[in-house]
């Protein structure tokens, strides 16, 4: 017969369920908590919304979730809230991504999007718009009144000056200043130090605080109606007050390390068969949904969702599409060839068979597990791409590629410097992927132990 417990187990009763609560809430919305570092980066560095944009050759001095190297990035961001705004791209190899302020695909422009690069004029309505749409602009309706715009301009080599030059013909502003719109501002932020992630409140009460910012700027989406739920018994409410009593305080607290480790453990050290590419190899999908990511046929899969956005930002179905002639795809490389995670205090090689099966081009870049950024290390850019360099293949037809805190003996091997101390992982990515990158008729070897 059940019986009601005494007061002091009826208090740690309601405390683990409000801890719970905070947990599952962490992880739903660090995506959100994600894109609001975004957004205050973006203004502290100077790129106001409708108006200014960085532009950028990603080096470890920013710190940003698993940002690459291969191709500069024009990052901006538009604000709907006192009307529609429009966003300008010129004629040209540009490939994009505009998302929500949680992280929820808006559209593909660019190479990718619906204009195909050949020059259009994209329209941001704000939620709910009624009004006059003018014609001659592909319109768009994001949830939110501000989303990010990220941009990549594909140009071969390291000629990085013509990249740079697309990506200053964006043009961003109101629709109702476009007879007499503002000049728009661009900051080359290339080897600077900036920071745009979560990672300062990983596991920490600030994140909160970080989220209750992200639920008072913005519209409230119905879309996770539910969610917002979660963060009410928090004491998380859109336009009151956020004020934890010292009980409160602790169980967010001890809350957000919970989930934090949780997310570092499914981001990293997934169990799921499923996110295996090749069953005798240690690569993983970063995404392992299929065709449509985290988004399945009957339920969001939330693991997935957490484990990409814990190693990442952008969502767009481009990046989870697995056919030939899709736009990307990326492998998390994190074990070598015997299970063990990799180490930056030992040296490794890895075998690339050619031909890649990239339509467009292929890099791998090394992260740091901490930052889940590049690796820091004497200034040395963590990337190897068959953009910007001449990879030659030996007689076998394989790249040996060489990774470690000192420089091979052999110099002719491509190589990307760890850090004793640290570990570290890599996306392998491959932009414009062919068949043989989906059928096993081409393979990726492990990671190997190096003397």
């Amino acid at each position: 017969m059940k019986k009601l417990p005494n007061a002091e187990r009826i208090i740690a009763i309601r405390n683990d369920a409000k801890r719970s609560k905070a947990i599952e809430a962490y992880k739903f919305f660090y995506p959100t908590v994600s894109m609001v570092s975004n957004f205050e980066a973006l203004e502290s560095l100077g790129a106001k919304a409708n108006k200014g944009f960085l532009i950028q050759l990603t080096t470890p001095d920013i710190n940003a979730l698993t940002q690459n190297s291969d191709t500069p990035y024009g990052l901006g961001y538009g604000d709907v809230t006192k009307g529609p705004v429009v966003l300008e791209l010129a004629p040209g190899p540009i490939m994009g991504v505009i998302d929500d302020i949680n992280f929820k695909y808006v559209t593909d422009i660019g190479l990718a999007g619906e204009d195909q690069a050949k020059g259009a004029k994209y329209l941001f309505l704000p939620p709910g718009f009624d009004g006059e749409i003018p014609d001659g602009y592909i319109v768009r309706r994001p949830a939110s009144n501000r989303f990010l715009i990220c941009l990549r301009a594909v140009v071969q080599g390291t000629d990085t000056a013509k990249a740079f030059e697309l990506l200053k013909k964006i043009k961003v502003y109101p629709l109702k200043n476009k007879a007499n719109r503002e000049k728009n501002i661009f900051t080359d932020y290339s080897h600077k130090k900036a920071a745009a992630t979560p990672y300062f409140v990983d596991g920490k009460l600030d994140f909160w605080e970080e989220l209750k910012k992200a639920v008072d700027m913005d519209e409230v989406d119905q879309e996770y109606y539910q969610m917002y739920g979660l963060l009410a018994e928090l004491g998380i409410e859109k336009g009151k007050p956020f004020s934890p009593s010292e009980d409160m305080l602790k169980i967010l607290t001890e809350a957000a390390e919970v989930a934090d480790e949780q997310m570092t453990v499914n981001a990293f050290a997934s169990d799921a068969p499923e996110r295996l590419v090749w069953k005798d190899k240690n690569w993983e999908w970063v995404v392992y949904g299929g065709d449509t990511g985290y988004y399945l046929d009957n339920y969001l899969s939330l693991s997935v969702r957490e484990r990409w956005f814990y190693q990442a930002t952008l969502e767009t179905p481009k990046m989870f599409v697995r056919r030939e002639g899709s736009g990307s795809i990326y492998w998390l490389g994190i074990r070598d060839k015997d299970g063990d995670f990799l180490d930056g205090a030992k040296s490794y090689t890895l075998k690339v068979p050619t031909p890649v099966p990239a339509g467009l081009y292929w890099s791998i870049t090394g992260y740091d597990l901490d930052t889940r950024s590049e690796i820091v290390s004497n200034g040395k850019i963590p990337v190897i791409s068959s953009l910007k360099t001449d990879l030659q293949a030996d007689e076998s037809g394989n790249i040996t590629l060489f990774f470690g805190p000192k420089e091979p003996k052999d110099s002719s091997l491509s190589w990307i410097q760890t850090v004793p101390g640290h570990d570290w992982f890599v996306y392998f990515r491959i932009y414009g992927p062919e068949k043989p990158a989906f059928d096993n008729s081409w393979e990726l070897a492990d990671f190997e132990k190096a003397d």
